[in-house]
């Protein structure tokens, strides 16, 4: 059971001092300072009671620092950094029945605007901030995320010696003031090696990273050839949690010029939701500052419609930029040739951690979870979500095979059209997009410095993450100093056939010359790869198990 915060008649009264009225004569226009409480929580809880009443009104948020807490939030933060929920306390943080706070809700909002321009909301523990759940045509501007103790260590190098015969050094880390650690404390899950005189991260292979005091770390390392003394070190202490933004069960969400500097968990997760607009998002450091959210900046699943980003920056996040995709679902059971239960069984459940089931009428496609060939497609005539066995039934349109092992599905009609333009990714982990969708632009985007690739498309079989995209552009983009440009490949143990289609790749800068390839291509039938200007260490465009290719 989650725990909620939630107005109250007698905790928290609104007083109505001022705002324009609508046709109606009812006020449409409030400030925060309209509305009382005996903390910001209990404010902010009020004034989204009033917009929950008032369709279509605008809150208008008084620039400052807002704290956001709550008995849960503060002792899951010292859960964590005690080492009470282990070594990567995820297990515990990231299941349906992990209990949490909402910092600011807004469910069953409709046709909402907060302007909350100059705003920061400081979170002190670990919650979800703002959720933005069961919603219609809302509008949120400005709104800046952090926390009071970040979810993460850092600190600087004060003592490196010399390689010993295995080439491994120790490094002596003296930690900030604001970020002790204790001795249990999480500490051997992601870091970095950054130097801020060059802002860049230095490559650095970390074995260990060893309590010492609360203030002093020792980290063994390998290939740490650009180590010196006085760089800064960063450490986090869970991977998946609860996001710093939640959309779920929403439509027509517009996210404008909203900043997260930080969280125990990804930045924005969005999930069942529909026509999602992201404008001058930042998943970015705080100042000074190299490290931004645990794991994804933005992950979206099971999205109809548009989803669109424009003029975003992502920074320093701990995995991907984005990763846009349906869910690959094991037929656990017939019940007859067309009636059967699906069961999501990615490793680490949902990204909403929350069921994932069909509507009727949508396209579910079948798909042989080995080599990520398609066989058929059916439609939903009926769908019966079973929300505490993890799994839902459905009835076809057809018959399925009479052995579906090996075979998953996937809800296609949960693909979203994506477009993400004029975007930057630089010094994080992973991808700088991970796109599993059908029909994408990709254009004007600038890529640096991520270990992967700038841009990849694949579905990946052992995450249970699809679909295998098809119908995309990728255009206009420089990718600099990346593992790869650009990867386009079916990730699974046995990749045959085609089922990557009409792909197309043109007039994009690459300049990674330590990558093998600047453009890779693996299963594709249909592409067009024409004036990319490359450099690369080894082949500038290869491809293989593919067709139709034109190469110009």
């Amino acid at each position: 059971m989650q725990k909620l915060y939630k107005s109250s008649c007698i905790l928290c009264v609104f007083m109505i001092k001022s705002g324009r009225k609508d046709e109606k004569g009812e006020l449409n226009a409030m400030r925060l300072s309209d509305f009382k409480g005996a903390s910001d929580v209990l404010r902010f809880a009020a004034a989204m009671d009033y917009l929950r009443a008032h369709p279509g009104s605008t809150l208008t948020v008084e620039p400052g620092v807002y704290h956001l807490t709550s008995d849960l939030a503060k002792n899951a933060m010292q859960a964590v950094l005690s080492g009470k929920w282990g070594a990567n306390p995820q297990s515990v943080m990231f299941n349906p029945s992990y209990e949490y706070t909402r910092g600011i809700s807004l469910d069953g909002q409709r046709g909402s605007t907060i302007e909350a321009y100059g705003v920061t909301l400081m979170v002190e523990g670990f919650m979800e901030p703002l959720s933005i759940i069961n919603c219609a045509d809302v509008t949120i501007c400005g709104l800046t995320i952090d926390h009071l103790r970040k979810p993460y260590s850092w600190g600087v190098v004060t003592d490196i010696s010399e390689k010993n015969d295995e080439g491994v050094r120790r490094c002596t880390v003296e930690l900030d003031e604001k970020c002790p650690v204790q001795p249990c404390t999480p500490l051997n899950l992601r870091h970095i090696f950054f130097d801020s005189a060059a802002h860049r991260k230095i490559s650095a292979q970390v074995r260990r990273v060893d309590y010492v005091d609360a203030r002093h770390l020792t980290v063994t390392v390998a290939q740490g050839e650009g180590l010196r003394c006085g760089q800064e070190f960063y450490t986090i202490h869970t991977f998946h949690a609860r996001p710093a933004i939640l959309i779920e069960n929403a439509k027509n969400i517009r996210l404008r010029d909203v900043t997260i500097h930080s969280q125990p968990g990804m930045g924005i997760v969005g999930n069942r939701s529909q026509d999602l607009l992201l404008s001058g998002v930042r998943v970015i450091p705080s100042p000074g500052q190299h490290w931004s959210s645990n794991t994804d900046a933005t992950h979206f699943t099971s999205i109809k419609g548009l989803l669109r980003y424009e003029n975003c920056i992502f920074e320093g996040q701990g995995d991907d930029s984005a990763n846009i995709h349906a869910y690959y679902q094991d037929i656990e059971e017939k019940e007859s040739p067309r009636t059967c239960y699906l069961k999501e069984k990615t490793p680490d459940g949902t990204h909403a951690q929350t069921l994932d089931y069909p509507d009727v009428g949508d396209v579910l496609e079948l798909t042989d979870k080995n080599t990520l060939q398609v066989l058929d497609r059916y439609t939903v005539l009926s769908c019966t979500p079973l929300h505490k066995e993890w799994r839902c039934k459905v009835t076809l349109d057809h018959d399925l095979p009479d052995n579906t092992a090996g075979l998953v599905m996937a809800d296609v009609t949960r693909l979203p059209k994506l477009e993400i333009v004029n975007c930057h990714a630089s010094l994080h982990f992973a991808r700088g997009l991970l796109i599993k969708s059908r029909g994408a632009l990709i254009e004007g985007n600038t890529f640096s410095d991520i270990p992967i690739a700038g841009i990849e498309g694949a579905a990946e079989s052992y995450w249970y993450e699809g679909v295998s995209p098809s119908d995309l552009i990728i255009r206009h983009n420089r990718i600099e100093n990346c593992g790869c440009g650009i990867i386009i490949k079916a990730d699974c143990p046995d990749p045959k056939g085609l089922c990557i289609k009409n792909i197309v790749i043109e007039d994009n800068t690459i300049h990674c010359p330590d990558a093998r390839y600047g453009i890779y291509l693996r299963n594709v039938d249909g592409a067009l790869i024409a004036r990319n200007r490359i450099t690369a260490k080894g082949t500038p465009v290869f491809y293989e198990n593919c067709a139709n290719i034109d190469h110009q």
